[in-house]
């Protein structure tokens, strides 16, 4: 949140583009500037740059995001467009350069006043200095007279609060200060060793406390290391005796090998040096499990949570689930933490005058919202003003974010999402959020789990948009801040800019509810044409490929080079006529198309293709005009005939299926390319006050945008649509438009040297978790060589005996078949096929379940049952209680433990309940979804010769993992990872700016080019081509994190894979590959690298996953390719 220079306007942000290039970096045009304001290290870092590194950034941090040719020129023509608007106000002042509005020249600049001119001084010495944080506006109130304010906004009755009886409060905590220079992070591990010892004896001293025994866990009795912390070093990896950190380390190792033991100890150390740590975990039970242990230990916590209600009311429900597992069910009961969550606001205490039927909004409390007059000189009072409450420096509401502001609080615990909260405007004047305040005062970033943090980045990654239906919606927004004004006689001052953008959203508007129209029409085919298209990301690539590309054949079996010819001429026909200002036939258009050439290229005839587009073009550009809804599908057939006439579509597609589709298409390429031609036109809206800020839906904040790169892939986007039912049984509608939205994963990987153009020394970062090495995986992968690498000693052979096997359950329904879950068809056949698998495990006097607990593999062990979704869960608990006597000794794992009937509760727990099972001795099995029991979360024996082992140790997968039909988890994954790879690519230090460009432009055609191929397909692993291989990588992370909760401490592990898809050949006594099973995959993959010919990278791989492989590579009952079949 940095303050623009004087003279800064959104409008005119290609005058102040032009002074970068002109001025500093010697160039005639703009030609580049998008490659240049990426943001992307390669380029910013530059020694071709170097000049420009400052003012490069600040215009990022002002919002100046060029992502496209496309918005370069969009962005010159509002400059002229403003030029023109205002040149004939009495205030204009020519900007100092004429830009030229034509591509063709590289929108070449002229400079209009010499070098010296002050205002053109001024532009430049402004962008080589540091922005000024923006101020906080609003002062706390003067609880020493009354004040205000209203329940619902402007319109709610007034509330009169009165703390006059408060003598004094207590000041606001001294903040932090910014880390101009930092000193090395240097620690031993004997200095470690003896920190251990030191909490020992703490422990000791007070009878109250239950031993921890630090010391054990790093030197068993005989004095020999529990683990070793291996480096690389030649050839190998090789003991160290010393952690160093500075910039970014990377720390691995499997569970139970003593990570989690060597970064509290680390944080203790550095706590009581006074160094400054923050820990990003993977939930808000570790942060709290955490902040209690360090508490115990006197090192001051301050914990990092999200603070709007819906993040608080989750947090205490989380909480208070854990509480209620203590004894008498938690009543009269608290647990470490609590005091962080309140959700009560004091203020309630000092309401006077309540309005009558007043009931005080302690979800959304007016802290920052109270009115209250500013006394004078003289001590009347003045005119009335927005307040900040004044008891914030007392309240438990604002607990938290008092001690996140308080320098005496060294260690701040959160999770990697919740540094997007903004910092307290109670505590702090500049406004900023958490992100940034950690990367100016923190000496040591710490992000555990660090491949789910960045998984969960990726996700942040999309915006996302209401098309209508809600407050929130795009249509709602236009309403409100273009037509209704307009309606209302609240006009404003004519200018062509804002007539354009009228015109533009009522374009918008009119083809949005269009696609609406279509999507409602078909909503009552349960299974019909568009079915195939709910809940994914669709676009106008993805309906194309429907039509044109055979769904049963591989991709690379196609060559998709004629598909691409295809898709890239109709969004270009369509675009031509989107971006008319006359209609379909002009023949400039049509030269800009360069029919010949693509005529050439797709093998079909120049005028035959001419006349087509000519024919697509007019029925578009009447379909754009139609008055009469009914003559509708007259242009979509006109259009379709023109289009498939010269580019017929694969032969066995069903005509009328072809009709649907082919509407489809034009509606959601039509929505989507006219969303792309309103969103950068919003900057001149900013300027002219119609909106307040940019629209283009909810990814991460604006903030951390700016702080980071554009996505690669620029605004790839497309619509996601879904049928809900409400309360009442009736279904409706829900359309969202999608877009890619910069590359939030980047946070981890430039946060040390995030604030180098302030002055500011970032923190050293510490990525650590125990999959966070795996190079094939888009999701996961932790593209820094692991610095250190922990490996558990002395316990080589438990994980030899460990044993995998597939495990199909024959059918009774059909002979000769297996049951299979993934890929049933049907909801109702997958919820059948799980019932079937339950019978086979739970039925029965002796259930299996039950044999699993007391056979000879590891006696007193329990099992854990893997599906995919709560509702799954749900479904199995539901038939166990109808069919199976030891129904309560299994328990299920559910979302939300108050939809619970109190009678069954004893059978169930939260995700956040789950380590408590490791205390009861009433269960065999517990059902839970693939990521409710991962990272963090185990479930162990608390004391006994078995202390801190894993009390699961079978795992039985009842469905193969794949991401669910709205998931996007993959698809975010390879955008994080081909921009992070861009990133950190070593570009020669010679290259010249055009070669810079040259570079960025090469890798976005490469990253479109993959996106778009994935997008085309369904995440089958039977149609992924060479995306089966990144796919299979992701799906094998939380397979492995799972299976890791049952080898905690170095336990061996026992592991089924039940539902017959995982190796469907098998099955019929036939080899598998790696397309048909992913057990194979699996192998192949750490087969792969754990032949690696880096000799570092294969001991890394060896030491990661040879306890996985070693197994996988036996996995009983699996035909691999290299097998004959008997």
């Amino acid at each position: 949140m940095r303050v623009a220079p004087e003279g800064y306007r959104p409008a005119l942000r290609a005058q102040w583009m032009a002074c970068v290039m002109h001025d500093i970096l010697g160039l005639g045009s703009l030609a580049g500037a998008p490659a240049l304001f990426s943001g992307y290290r390669s380029i910013v870092t530059h020694p071709a740059l170097s000049e420009a590194r400052v003012a490069l950034r600040n215009l990022r941090l002002l919002g100046v995001n060029i992502e496209s040719e496309a918005h370069l020129q969009e962005a010159v023509t509002e400059a002229r467009a403003w030029e023109e608007d205002h040149s004939s106000a009495d205030d204009y002042v020519e900007p100092p350069f004429e830009i030229s509005t034509d591509p063709g020249t590289g929108f070449a600049i002229r400079e209009r006043v010499r070098r010296d001119d002050a205002r053109r001084a001024g532009m430049l010495a402004s962008l080589l200095e540091v922005l000024p944080h923006d101020l906080q506006k609003a002062l706390p109130a003067d609880h020493t007279r009354r004040f205000r304010f209203r329940v619902d906004g402007d319109s709610g009755p007034d509330v009169i609060c009165d703390t006059r009886e408060i003598a004094t409060l207590p000041p606001p905590p001294r903040t932090a200060p910014e880390m101009h220079q930092r000193a090395p992070i240097s620690v031993t591990i004997a200095e470690l060793e003896g920190v251990a010892r030191e909490l020992d004896e703490e422990d000791a001293r007070d009878p109250t406390r239950v031993p921890r025994n630090f010391f054990t866990r790093l030197r068993s009795e005989q004095g020999q290391a529990v683990f070793s912390v291996l480096s690389p070093q030649g050839a190998g990896l090789a003991p160290t005796d010393r952690i160093e950190l500075d910039d970014v380390s990377h720390m691995i190792g499997l569970p139970g090998a003593g990570k989690s033991t060597l970064i509290f100890l680390l944080v203790i150390l550095l706590a009581r040096r006074g160094r400054r740590i923050t820990l990003l975990v993977p939930s808000i039970e570790f942060a709290l499990a955490l902040d209690a242990d360090l508490t115990r230990y006197a090192v001051p916590t301050a914990l990092l949570v999200g603070q709007s209600p819906d993040a608080r009311r989750r947090h205490a429900t989380r909480l208070a689930e854990r509480i209620a597992t203590l004894d008498s069910a938690g009543f009269g009961q608290t647990a470490p933490g609590a005091e962080l969550l309140g959700t009560r606001c004091a203020l309630a205490g000092f309401v006077s005058v309540p309005p009558p039927g007043f009931d005080f909004p302690h979800d959304r409390p007016p802290c920052r919202s109270l009115r209250q007059a500013a006394v004078n000189k003289v001590g009347n009072e003045g005119k009335e003003g927005n307040r900040l409450c004044p008891l914030a420096v007392a309240c438990g509401r604002q607990r938290s974010s008092r001690r996140l502001a308080d320098a005496t609080a060294l260690v701040h615990i959160g999770h990697v999402i919740s540094t997007e909260v903004v910092a307290s405007p109670h505590f702090y004047a500049e406004r900023m959020r958490e992100f940034e305040m950690l990367a100016r005062t923190s000496d040591l970033v710490i992000i555990d789990e660090v491949d789910g943090a960045q998984a969960a980045l990726d996700q942040k990654g999309f915006a996302e948009l209401d098309l209508f239906g809600s407050s929130d919606s795009y249509e709602t927004i236009l309403l409100d801040d273009v037509f209704d004004p307009v309606a209302s006689g609240r006009g404003f001052a004519v200018s062509n800019s804002i007539e354009n953008y009228t015109l533009a959203s009522n374009r918008f508007m009119r083809l949005n509810r269009g696609l609406r129209a279509h999507l409602l029409e078909r909503m009552v085919e349960e299974g019909g044409v568009l079915s195939r298209y709910k809940d994914a990301f669709v676009t106008g690539n993805s309906i194309l490929a429907g039509m044109y590309l055979d769904p049963e054949v591989d991709e690379e079996e196609h060559g998709s080079a004629r598909f691409d010819l295809i898709r890239r001429l109709f969004e270009q026909l369509v675009r031509s006529v989107l971006t008319s200002g006359v209609g379909g036939d002009g023949e400039d258009e049509l030269l800009d198309l360069d029919l010949e050439r693509v005529a050439r290229d797709l093998g079909v005839e120049h005028a035959a293709l001419v006349a087509a587009a000519t024919r697509f073009r007019d029925a578009l550009f009447a379909l754009l005009n139609a008055r009469l809804v009914e003559r509708f599908a007259e242009h979509y057939d006109r259009m379709q005939e023109a289009f498939f006439g010269i580019l017929p579509p694969r032969s066995e597609l069903d005509p009328q299926e072809a009709r649907i589709l082919f509407r489809f298409l034009v509606e959601v390429t039509t929505v989507v390319l006219q969303f792309l031609a309103l969103v950068p036109a919003q900057y001149a809206m900013i300027a002219e006050g119609v909106h307040t800020e940019r629209v283009f839906g909810q990814g991460v904040s604006l903030d951390m945008r700016r702080h980071l790169p554009e996505s690669l892939i620029g605004r790839l986007s497309g619509i996601r649509f879904s049928y809900e039912t409400d309360e009442r049984g009736k279904r409706k509608l829900a359309l969202q438009y999608l877009s890619f939205a910069g590359v939030p994963r980047l946070l981890l990987y430039h946060l040390s040297k995030m604030l180098t153009e302030d002055g500011i020394e970032g923190p050293a970062v510490l990525l650590a978790s125990a999959t966070s090495y795996l190079k094939p995986s888009p999701s996961y992968h932790v593209s820094v060589r692991p610095n250190y690498v922990l490996r558990r000693e002395g316990e080589r052979e438990a994980w030899r005996d460990s044993v995998y096997a597939f495990r199909p359950v024959r059918d009774p329904d059909r002979p000769g078949e297996f049951v299979k879950v993934s890929g049933a068809g049907t909801e109702r056949d997958r919820n059948h096929a799980l019932q079937l698998l339950t019978d086979q495990w739970f039925g029965g006097a002796d259930p299996y379940v039950r044999q699993l607990r007391e056979d000879q593999f590891d006696p007193g062990r329990r099992t854990g049952i893997v599906v995919n979704s709560y509702e799954q869960v749900r479904l199995m608990k539901a038939h166990l209680k109808r069919t199976s006597s030891s129904a309560h000794r299994v328990i299920g794992v559910t979302s939300d433990i108050a939809k619970i009937p109190l009678q069954e509760r004893a059978e169930w727990v939260s995700a956040s309940q789950v380590e408590m099972l490791g205390t009861r001795d009433d269960w065999d099995a517990i059902i839970f979804p693939m990521k409710a029991i991962g990272r963090g979360v185990n479930i162990v024996f608390p004391d006994g010769d078995r202390v801190r082992d894993a009390v699961l140790g079978s795992v039985a997968f009842f469905v193969r993992p794949h991401p669910t039909a709205d998931s996007l988890s993959f698809t975010g994954g390879l955008a994080g990872q081909l921009a992070l790879q861009f990133d950190q690519k070593n570009i020669p230090p010679g290259a010249d700016i055009p070669r810079l460009a040259r570079e960025w432009r090469g890798a976005r055609d490469d990253a479109l080019e993959s996106l778009r191929r994935l997008l085309r397909r369904p995440q089958q692993m039977s149609r992924l081509g060479p995306m089966i291989r990144p796919f299979v990588a992701d799906g094998m992370v939380d397979l492995l994190q799972t299976i890791g909760r049952a080898m905690r401490n170095g336990c061996k592990a026992r592991v089924f894979f039940v539902d017959a898809s995982f190796a469907m050949n098998s099955t019929q006594n036939r080899r598998d590959s790696q397309r048909s099973s992913m057990i194979v995959a699996m192998r192949d993959v750490l087969q792969e690298l754990l032949s690696s010919a880096d000799p570092v990278e294969r001991e890394i791989y060896r030491l990661l996953y040879e306890p996985f492989l070693h197994p996988l590579r036996n996995c009983a009952n699996v035909i691999f390719p290299e097998m004959n079949p008997e």
